[in-house]
């Protein structure tokens, strides 16, 4: 082949590389349009609902402190506790540690109270049994800081600290008298005869119970610190009556100095209602909104508890 030939053909290749170098770059999307792409991916799995809790967990959808609400069932004081209270639910825990939160470790951890006293528990352990439904509502609230969420766990890991040293018939004997004598007068009645008798309330109560007590300690440390209003605490007081009996909204500002003191003593002063509050008062509080809910290994978006409810019905 002629010289001139070669160099033709060399251009020619050489043109057509490089035309279609450019048309791949055309095509090829800015690194801002690649990330808007990623971003759109993520958000259409997001929103595809139900997961599978494997796939939830590695989502990492959850948040330390949202609380967890449960029901096992062919539990015989599990079921007294629901039927004195009109709930589904019959326990409460929080989300207390996974591997978004901290390294080393490979599960999310609930915290909740046991016969043996404080549990951490593998989340998995609620939704691997098949017979127990689980849902989880959280505390939206800007000044709900990831400092304040782990302050509300590590309260937990605190308060629960009593080992119950009764013989397991009694226990559920008392467990029993409990849910009916709740059902006939008050449960803040009844948690109040169980100190004066020494007795523990039976520990579906006492986790829902420290739950909210975690909640109200948190809000109380921040509001001495100066770093969050008094009239906040009515915004983690999940129990009905108790937040009745505290100042009503936009009334704390003509307290002066005493709505600090009226926020710190809450503590004290609203003690027995607090302690009292049941699964079904965290389920029924509107301070607390409904995320998920899990049954039969699957995980749904919800929004209300008209949507759990609906779910629970469904076989």
């Amino acid at each position: 082949m002629k010289r001139p030939a070669i160099v033709l053909l060399t251009a020619a290749f050489a043109l057509s590389l490089a035309l279609a170098q450019h048309s791949s770059a055309l095509n090829k999307p800015s690194a801002p349009e690649a990330d808007v792409q990623a971003a759109q991916t993520a958000k259409a799995f997001d929103d595809k609902w139900p997961k599978d809790v494997a796939t939830f967990l590695e989502g990492r959808y959850l948040d330390r402190a949202d609380v967890v609400l449960t029901r096992r069932t062919g539990d015989v004081t599990a079921a007294i506790i629901r039927w004195a209270t009109n709930s589904p639910f019959s326990h409460a825990a929080l989300v207390f540690t996974g591997p978004q939160f901290d390294s080393g470790i490979s599960g999310t951890f609930v915290i909740e109270s046991g016969t043996g006293g404080v549990d951490l528990t593998q989340f998995t352990d609620y939704t691997e049994n098949k017979s127990t439904f689980v849902a989880i509502k959280r505390l939206r609230k800007d000044w709900f800081t990831a400092p304040r969420q782990s302050r509300v766990r590590g309260l937990l890991l605190d308060k629960i600290k009593a080992r119950y040293d009764f013989f397991a018939i009694l226990q559920i004997a008392r467990n029993i008298w409990f849910g009916v004598q709740s059902k006939v007068r008050s449960k803040e009645k009844t948690v109040e005869v169980y100190r004066e008798n020494d007795w523990q309330p039976p520990n579906e109560y006492i986790c829902s119970g420290l739950v909210q007590i975690g909640f109200v300690e948190m809000a109380i440390e921040a509001i001495k610190r100066g770093e969050i209003a008094p009239e906040t605490l009515r915004e983690v007081v999940f129990h009905k009556e108790a937040e009745s009996r505290l100042p009503p909204p936009g009334t704390w500002q003509y307290l002066g100095d005493e709505a600090k003191t009226t926020a710190i003593n809450t503590r004290d002063v609203l003690s027995d209602e607090l302690f009292s509050v049941t699964p079904e008062d965290l389920a029924q509080s509107d301070k607390l909104e409904w995320e998920y809910f899990i049954k039969n290994g699957l995980v749904y978006k919800v929004s209300s508890y008209a949507e759990v409810m609906k779910l629970i019905q469904t076989q």
